[in-house]
């Protein structure tokens, strides 16, 4: 979880040392090369525009807030009809950041961050959108208003008003929101075992997620019995058609609380000790794929709960019950 951008978009989000320590964990039980790792993790990654986006977001505003979501927040931006969300996304493109054509003031930037924690928690929204133009010469110094061609948001110079930094905050927000939105998109039209990962409920997700971190990694982890030779060749095969040619098993990885709970046969997760418990015959293809399938949806699920935290989309991580 050393991506560059993937520091910067997570720099200032709390997230609990077990997160981070169960999602080291379960990213290195990806037997791939780097960049097939990066592969793995991309389907949740914002490309450029949405870097530019969120990071614009976080310049000014608390992200720990965004760990506070509620309901009327969420409301907005599901609100959003789909030729809006296709507006901001095109928007998106025509810059590389959100620019300023001249900087918040150090009150203007103590506003923002207070007004953002409203806007987040308190559901305190401008009365209208932020104003589009066609161009810079469009701008008369009046108001605040976006430049459709360069996104370079425009501020009068005079003091912005509460109104005029929400404006701001919400177009800043939907913005991310729409590129999130899009990329959902184009994930569950690929077809492929990233579209089917993106297809998850947050039954689902939560449940791979409860199992993993509820796992304990001091006293076990990894396989019950070293993978032999043709089996660790197979994994690597099998890896590479589960990711490239569509190939997956056809029933999901059992998850069991505790070793007295397996039987000997197929392949289990056990959460006593966070090991895969495998037969002590060679494993089936099948079973490589159960194990492959599995893998990849712990990578999955921590990398979509962080992202969805970070958007607003969940108000924190799940808890056992």
């Amino acid at each position: 979880m050393s991506n560059k951008n993937e520091d910067i978009l997570y720099q200032e989000l709390e997230i609990p040392d077990i997160v981070w320590e169960k999602a080291d964990m379960a990213f290195s039980r990806i037997h791939m090369e780097e960049e097939k790792r990066k592969k793995v993790q991309k389907m949740f990654r914002m490309p450029k525009v949405a870097v530019a986006a969120m990071i614009c977001c976080l310049i000014f505003g608390t992200t720990t807030a965004a760990m506070e979501i509620i309901s009327r927040y969420r409301q907005r931006m599901e609100d959003m009809d789909q030729q809006e969300i296709e507006d901001f996304y095109q928007l998106a493109d025509a810059g590389e950041a959100n620019n300023l054509n001249r900087p918040f003031t150090a009150e203007e930037k103590e506003r923002y961050q207070a007004l953002t924690e409203e806007y987040e928690n308190s559901g305190r929204f401008p009365e209208k959108t932020l104003d589009t133009l066609s161009d810079a010469d469009s701008y008369q110094g009046q108001g605040v208003a976006v430049d459709a061609s360069t996104r370079t948001i425009y501020l009068p110079e005079a003091p912005l008003s509460d109104e005029e930094l929400l404006e701001i905050i919400d177009f800043n927000h939907k913005m991310t929101y729409s590129i999130y939105e899009k990329n959902q998109e184009r994930i569950l039209a690929q077809g492929d075992w990233e579209s089917r990962m993106a297809a998850m409920t947050d039954v689902e997700v939560d449940r791979i997620y409860l199992a993993y971190c509820a796992s304990n990694l001091e006293i076990g982890g990894g396989y019950s019995r070293e993978l032999g030779q043709s089996e660790n060749q197979r994994y690597e095969e099998l890896n590479v058609q589960y990711e490239n040619e569509g190939a997956c098993p056809e029933s999901e990885l059992r998850i069991i609380k505790t070793l007295d709970e397996y039987t000997g046969s197929g392949v289990a997760f056990c959460e006593e000790n966070s090991k895969y418990c495998l037969p002590d015959g060679e494993l089936s293809d099948f079973e490589l794929l159960q194990i492959i399938d599995f893998e990849h949806k712990i990578d999955y699920c921590f990398s979509r709960l962080i992202y969805e935290i970070q958007m607003g989309l969940r108000e924190d991580y799940p808890k056992p019950e």
